[in-house]
């Protein structure tokens, strides 16, 4: 492995995205309840809403984004950067010309989809639909930005891209903050978000021409590499299709089920929760075109780095979820009130368990995509839409957000599970569960944490959940680090000295 790809550098890459996501949460748990009791559930859970758009419409490059990176990735690896600037422009023309298609065929029956598939209370539907309207104008910049984006990962620029990203973030939230102080009118909080939107696709793209000069000297377009872009992204662009509606149906079939304000007591504890995906995020962003430009070379080195990233994740994060799982009501109610956590504690702790099994999953989802096997999730995601579908219906029938949870929760547990069994396969490995000792230790830490859950008294909760961190820790150190991985935790810490 190069240096450029050593552990250190995707360490110090990794803490760029860690903490360009970061920011921005912080910022969303100090502003959200300000944003809520100015606009009310209602328009709150229309406000979720475009954030869900905004978000989904990251997905309406064809996959052109993440195949960009590979492709920069494999020519930088090649020492072939003259052929980048045709590949970028090339790219970028694609997505523009769907996403503005795209646009323009949503604009038309943007007010039939809202007002008859959300429950979207009378007295805000005209403010609603002018404000998503507005939003499908911010189609080809969003889309077009995530291809922007891929080149600079490909470069390893995270620095740039999350400088960009901790201020895009934080002004998601900080905008309602500031245009709540002159007006509840959702259509100007809306109108700011786009107009911040086309302020930072300006400034992605200028520093994509600062990272390599010849994308801006030789604004190439090259029919001839249509199909090649195409023959990567076209199983990327199914992923970019199934994911968005996977990731977000549970909150759209609850808004169009039982009603927005039900979406405010689901979304807001989502909102929190799914922030954690912040650090598996940050991780596979950097692992990916590791994977892409180490795999035909030096496979082992890419199995190998595979496995030791999910290990870290799960030795991260198990502690890090106790914590939530304990404390979610106490949490809840003293940063939203009583009445907001009793509805919404019980989901915090569901969705909690789904993100940590969501979390490991994204790992050998970004080394099957990194290695040129896209076509593999894809057809994953396609056998698990219709039955996530069918299942989030029947458990919002049954019990409303609370079946919603269980339902995210039960997807994100098999999909982890079908996903490591596939990388494995895919790298012409085994797939093996071995039932030991260490595996009755861990049950035994789930039995632990599911009874303290249940303590009644806060200072029990602190006292048991130490207990538990100490023994947990243990084990972890004894048990799921190598030799290498203490060798390298002790250079580190001798480092710091």
């Amino acid at each position: 492995m190069t240096d450029r790809n050593s552990l250190k550098t995707i360490a110090k890459n990794a803490s760029f995205n860690f903490f360009g996501s970061l920011i921005p949460l912080l910022i969303a748990l100090s502003t959200i309840p300000t944003i809520i009791s100015k606009l009310g559930t209602d328009k709150f859970g229309v406000l979720n809403l475009s954030w869900i758009v905004i978000g989904y419409f990251g997905f309406f490059d064809l996959g052109i984004g993440r195949a960009l990176t590979k492709i920069i990735a494999e020519k930088i690896g090649l020492s072939q950067s003259s052929e980048i600037p045709a590949y970028f422009w090339t790219s970028f023309l694609l997505v523009f010309v769907f996403s503005s298609i795209l646009g323009i065929c949503l604009y038309f029956f943007s007010e039939k989809i809202i007002l008859n598939f959300f429950k979207i209370p009378v007295e805000i539907q005209i403010e609603t639909v002018r404000s998503f309207n507005l939003l499908i104008l911010a189609i080809p910049i969003v889309s077009t930005s995530a291809g922007i984006r891929g080149l600079l990962e490909a470069y390893q620029r995270f620095d740039i891209i999350n400088v960009i990203r901790t201020f895009l973030g934080a002004l998601s939230f900080l905008i309602p903050v500031l245009v709540l102080m002159f007006t509840t009118n959702l259509y100007w909080i809306i109108f700011f978000l786009v107009l911040t939107r086309l302020l930072f696709w300006l400034i992605f793209l200028i520093s994509s021409f600062y990272v390599n000069p010849e994308i801006f000297f030789k604004l190439r377009i090259n029919k001839n590499l249509i199909k090649p872009i195409f023959r990567l992204s076209s199983w990327m662009t199914l992923s970019n299709i199934t994911v968005p509606v996977i990731t977000y149906s549970d909150r759209i079939l609850v808004a169009s089920l039982i009603s927005a304000t039900a979406l405010t007591y689901y979304a807001t504890p989502y909102e929190i929760i799914t922030k954690m995906l912040i650090i598996p995020s940050a991780l596979t962003a950097v692992l990916f075109p590791t994977f892409a430009a180490n795999y035909l070379n030096d496979p082992s080195s890419a199995v190998t780095l595979s496995d030791k990233a999910m290990k870290y994740l799960a030795i991260i994060l198990f502690p890090i979820i106790s914590i939530i799982l304990v404390f979610s009501y106490d949490f809840l109610k003293i940063w939203l009130g009583e009445d907001f956590a009793l509805n919404s504690y019980q989901i915090l702790q569901l969705l909690s368990i789904g993100i940590f099994f969501n979390s490991l999953a994204f790992i050998p989802f970004s080394f099957i995509e990194g290695i040129g096997r896209p076509d593999v999730t894809a057809k994953i995601q396609l056998i698990e839409l219709p039955i996530y579908i069918l299942l989030l219906w029947f458990t919002i029938r049954m019990g409303g957000i609370y079946g919603a949870s269980i339902a995210f929760f039960a997807r994100m547990f098999i999909d982890f599970l079908i996903l490591v069994y596939f990388s494995k396969k895919v790298a012409g490995l085994k797939f093996r569960f071995n039932f030991n000792k260490r595996t009755i230790y861990l049950l035994s830490f789930i039995i632990f944490l599911s009874l303290i859950v249940y303590i009644p008294f806060i200072i029990l909760k602190i006292l048991f959940l130490s207990l538990f961190m100490v023994f947990f820790l243990t084990y972890a150190w004894k048990y799921l680090l190598d030799v290498s991985d203490k060798y390298y935790i002790k250079s580190l810490l001798k480092f710091n000295r």
